[in-house]
């Protein structure tokens, strides 16, 4: 951590790594497929396949990581990624108030 107790990108970004290597994309897309839950994407509604769901949320945290917030969020297509004081999160919401 800086002195500022703010994480360092390369500190962020080997948290995203770790993110990307142990979230359940298999499980994400079998709900998808469930519940025929579509994105669109080139101007048509389509099934994502688990590479679009690795690469969408791949992008979501390295625009968290590099965001000038402390604390941000940035979310699409049920994806959320969190940057927090603590560090990276990421989630698949599929409801909240």
């Amino acid at each position: 951590m800086t002195t500022e107790n703010r994480l360092t990108h390369e500190e962020l970004e080997r948290q995203a790594e770790s993110i990307m290597n142990n979230f359940d994309f298999e499980r994400v897309h079998k709900h998808m497929e469930a519940v025929d839950h579509k994105w669109y994407q080139d101007g048509e509604m389509v099934q994502p396949t688990k590479d679009d769901l690795k690469i969408n949320a791949r992008r979501l945290l390295t625009h968290a990581i590099w965001s000038d917030e402390h604390c941000t969020n940035v979310g699409t297509g049920g994806f959320v990624a969190y940057k927090l004081p603590w560090g990276l999160r990421l989630t698949f919401e599929l409801t909240w108030s």
